[in-house]
């Protein structure tokens, strides 16, 4: 058996593994199940993003309580990648928080410009709030045809559920208490593109962010409040705050 179809195994098992158990209670397992299987039937027939969709299905639990249930199975599956990937980001290999708003599902075919794909396992992995947000629906590759590429078709960007992290990039990371340097270099033409067009930047917001302690403490323990407020409105705001913070220590890395 060739590596790439031992991949392709891999991945099949693991898929088979989280639909094994695709919610945190056992009683949900068969519904989790039928709703992801349904909203990806829809978003292949009519090409079409339901991520959106999914998350925003509602159910009751056994006391016939209003449940967020859309929302605990994506959990479900991001506790799942982050798992698969030893708690770091698939991309830039930084420690995941645990908490949403720091490792959200990754679409690596994007979710704009793949619709289609926007439920498939293979598509899916757990990246950092940096990578993912940088990345965002930058088109990597192109894929013209309706089924969802193998292993063997991706030679132009790195695939984090097909390519071997190892094979492509080596990176050396030094912190202190007080200072982070990352040092990204690409082995193969898949690697050299994710450090071009991705880990190169990543590293300038590390050492912009890490390098700065007050700023660092600041954004950590808001994005803590974030995670554990259980008040919808007050996350979104934080979340916006969030979003509107990084997106100037982005333009300040850009600067460099």
């Amino acid at each position: 058996m060739t590596t790439k179809s031992q991949r392709i195994q891999q991945l099949v098992e693991e898929g088979q593994t989280f639909f094994s158990a695709p919610h945190e209670y056992q009683y949900l397992f068969v519904c989790a199940r039928t709703l992801w299987r349904r909203e990806r039937r829809l978003s292949r027939r009519k090409n079409t993003d339901r991520w959106p969709a999914l998350r925003s299905v509602k159910a009751t639990n056994t006391k016939g309580k209003p449940i967020d249930f859309g929302v605990q199975i994506q959990k479900a599956l991001r506790d799942h990648l982050a798992q698969l990937q030893k708690n770091r980001c698939c991309y830039c290999r930084r420690w995941l928080q645990n908490i949403a708003y720091a490792r959200p599902v990754e679409h690596v075919l994007s979710r704009d410009e793949y619709p289609r794909f926007s439920l498939h396992y293979w598509n899916l992995a757990a990246a950092c709030h940096d990578c993912n947000h940088r990345k965002s629906s930058h088109p990597w590759g192109t894929w013209h045809k309706h089924g969802y590429p193998s292993p063997r078709c991706i030679k132009d960007f790195f695939h984090p559920r097909f390519h071997d992290y190892d094979a492509h990039i080596r990176y050396v990371r030094v912190e202190t208490n007080t200072i982070s340097v990352a040092v990204y270099l690409g082995l193969s033409p898949q690697g050299r593109q994710l450090c071009r067009d991705l880990l190169g930047f990543i590293s300038k917001v590390d050492a912009l962010v890490h390098n700065n302690p007050r700023m660092s403490n600041a954004i950590t323990k808001i994005q803590g409040y974030g995670g554990k407020n259980e008040n919808r409105v007050a996350t979104q705001r934080v979340d916006e705050f969030l979003d509107a913070l990084n997106g100037a220590v982005y333009r300040l890395a850009l600067k460099r």
